[in-house]
């Protein structure tokens, strides 16, 4: 599996940021680059504990089971429901979006594994070592 805390998945994902631009459509979903760039880097913000969002009842009567089956699956299905908080609907700025990304992205990879949070995840309560950054790789992938 890769991970954003290897040099080379972590370079081969800035890659595919920079390629990125601001008049590009969607290939599916909702949300265009600056506005996903925005959700990824709040997505991201949690895990690093920059943003800390409290349990949501559904995550508490179906989190586990859902982190179950996410682990197992090689991607993330195109029609999963985002978080409500990471629902992105205002028009974002491409730049700053993009620079915040990267800056995030940069931020995982100098830190590493271990600056990841202990609390429990809003949906999918705690993770065993290395489930955390899976996750965060199969979304990040996702979009």
């Amino acid at each position: 599996m890769k991970s954003i805390f290897n040099v080379n998945d972590n370079a081969e994902l800035v890659a595919r940021i920079n390629q990125l631009q601001p008049h590009m459509k969607p290939l599916w979903g909702k949300m265009d680059a600056a506005q996903m760039m925005t959700h990824c880097t709040n997505s991201m913000n949690i895990a690093f504990g920059k943003t800390r969002c409290y349990r949501h009842q559904i995550g508490i009567l179906l989190g586990n089971i859902a982190k179950r089956r996410l682990l197992k699956v090689d991607q993330f299905d195109r029609h999963i429901p985002s978080f409500y908080k990471l629902r992105i609907y205002h028009d974002c700025n491409f730049d700053e979006a993009k620079e915040d990304f990267l800056d995030i992205i940069k931020t995982a990879l100098d830190n590493g594994e271990p600056s990841l949070v202990k609390y429990p995840h809003p949906y999918f309560k705690t993770f065993k070592a290395g489930e955390w950054c899976q996750l965060n790789w199969k979304h990040l992938d996702h979009h």
